[in-house]
């Protein structure tokens, strides 16, 4: 468990343990001939003492659990000629492609086709732009109205972040089989943000968030998308 604090974090505690501190001072002055004072003065000391360190000691120690399943998990690898990738858009028309560039990028993934969902404008919402190297060669864009690959690379939630605990968000990856719904990979992250103390200071230089990833097969050492540790370009025989 890793606290997210840092020096003026510590000075803002120190302030309100010095306000906290005076406010007492005088509470008890006033309280004090009364006999039962230490019933009111006590669970207020405690709670003066403990709040500014209660959420984010809570929220490190949620975010160090589940960061345990953080990371690219692997069930199963299977070979394909292609995927259909739900994560992102583009594509919005049907063409051929002709950036060299473009075309480098495909034949060197070694799959034969892949897909997407078409862009907002161009096409109405659920076509499908489906991207196959033909036998002349040539790489085309066709749009469809469902996908045809078998795997899908996807979210496991369409609002993407979900929540996971008390500050704290889940990001997950799945590569599924769209025959029976299996899960053959999934990766997971979790994205944790400030506790209150942190959070009256550091909205001014960002969100104050951080990334748990965990870890991914090696090789490669690069990261890579899921999907990169899960399907595997089918192989073709030479005649």
């Amino acid at each position: 468990m890793t606290l997210q604090f840092g020096l003026f974090d510590y000075l803002i505690i120190a302030v309100i343990y010095a306000l906290a501190a005076t406010a007492l001072f005088f509470g008890w002055l006033w309280l004090r001939r009364w006999r039962s004072w230490r019933l009111v003065i006590v669970p207020v000391a405690l709670v003066a003492l403990i709040a500014p360190w209660a959420d984010e000691v809570w929220i490190a120690w949620r975010f160090g659990q589940l960061c345990k399943d953080a990371g690219v998990h692997v069930y199963r690898k299977v070979e394909t000629d292609g995927y259909y990738d739900a994560t992102t858009t583009g594509w919005s028309k049907s063409e051929v492609v002709t950036d060299p560039r473009q075309i480098t990028d495909y034949e060197n993934s070694g799959f034969r086709f892949r897909e997407r969902n078409t862009s907002v404008s161009g096409h109405a919402p659920g076509k499908i732009s489906h991207l196959e190297k033909y036998p002349d060669g040539t790489w085309r864009i066709t749009v469809i109205d469902r996908p045809m690959a078998r795997y899908h690379y996807k979210f496991a939630d369409p609002r993407q972040e979900v929540p996971a605990g008390f500050k704290i968000e889940k990001m997950e990856w799945q590569v599924t089989d769209s025959q029976n719904g299996e899960v053959i990979g999934r990766e997971t992250r979790f994205n944790r943000y400030p506790g209150w103390a942190q959070s009256l200071w550091i909205k001014h230089f960002g969100n104050g968030g951080i990334t748990c990833e965990g870890s991914a097969p090696q090789p490669p050492t690069l990261r890579h998308l899921l999907y990169h540790y899960v399907l595997v370009p089918e192989r073709t025989e030479e005649k």
